[in-house]
């Protein structure tokens, strides 16, 4: 069973559901130690005191808020935990949209709901009415030492709160010179693309893809265990403007080669 990393209520209307988060995803990164470029020997950091010197362990430590320049104001987890926030202990839903209506971007991480002690049926209600309405939930919470905005959505069985960017957190696409929205493209190469699309289109299924970086980062740190000369892959190149048409028509080829992929029954 994994470990919940947060438990509270989530409350729409005057309905409250006692609840558990679960993390949805984690890392399967590859991680590396930092080493001493002379010797290889392990990098230490050190916790040190700029007024006594002193290295401190993780039980010396305290979270403090500089209000003026060197006065600081100290909190305690305990305090920080009494902070008058309605949403510090419920995921507060204040209102319902369509689901189509959200950018996936504006999505940032993703946590499992599960009941907690005497939610079921409250839980089922929500998840149900959620199926039947095609709504998302739009709310609060504070996680991490801050207040996150939400969606809770539904996810085959279960319920998903979404962590999401504030407006003012987002990059604005005006700002970034891109082609104007009404650009046109010649009919010939657009029926083309249409149709090397359509002829790659297929069913949606997350297993069927793995992280190639993983396996060829192995790949590397077997070849320098054994001495083998670790050399470069070429870089890619744009495609030239006049060589779209071509480019096109040579992918449609190789994707004809391939076996058309099968679309399930909806």
């Amino acid at each position: 069973m994994p470990r919940a990393t947060w438990s509270g209520m989530i409350s729409f209307g005057l309905v409250n559901i006692p609840v558990k988060l679960y993390t949805a995803a984690k890392s399967q990164d590859i991680s590396f130690h930092q080493l001493h470029k002379e010797d290889s020997g392990r990098v230490k950091y050190e916790k040190v005191c700029k007024v006594c010197g002193s290295e401190l362990t993780q039980d010396d430590i305290i979270k403090g808020y500089e209000y003026k320049k060197n006065q600081y104001v100290t909190l305690t987890d305990e305090e920080l935990d009494k902070i008058n926030l309605p949403t510090a202990k419920t995921i507060t839903i204040t209102n319902f949209v369509d689901a189509g209506q959200i950018d996936p971007i504006d999505f940032e991480k993703a946590y499992y709901i599960a009941p907690d002690e005497n939610g079921d049926r409250a839980y089922v209600l929500l998840r149900e009415a959620l199926k039947k309405t095609n709504k998302v939930g739009i709310g609060k919470v504070a996680l991490r030492n801050r207040e996150d905005l939400v969606a809770v959505r539904l996810s085959d069985s279960a319920l998903v709160l979404e962590t999401m960017h504030y407006a003012n957190e987002l990059a604005q696409p005006d700002q970034l010179g891109l082609p104007a929205a009404d650009a046109e493209v010649p009919a010939n190469e657009l029926e083309l693309a249409e149709v090397l699309i359509n002829h790659m289109a297929s069913d949606f299924d997350l297993s069927a893809y793995q992280d190639d970086y993983e396996e060829a980062l192995k790949d590397l740190i077997n070849k320098k265990i054994e001495g083998q000369e670790v050399t470069a892959p070429p870089e890619p190149q744009p495609t030239n403007v006049i060589d779209i048409m071509a480019a096109l028509k040579a992918s449609l080829e190789e994707a004809e080669k391939e076996p058309v992929p099968i679309k399930k029954s909806a």
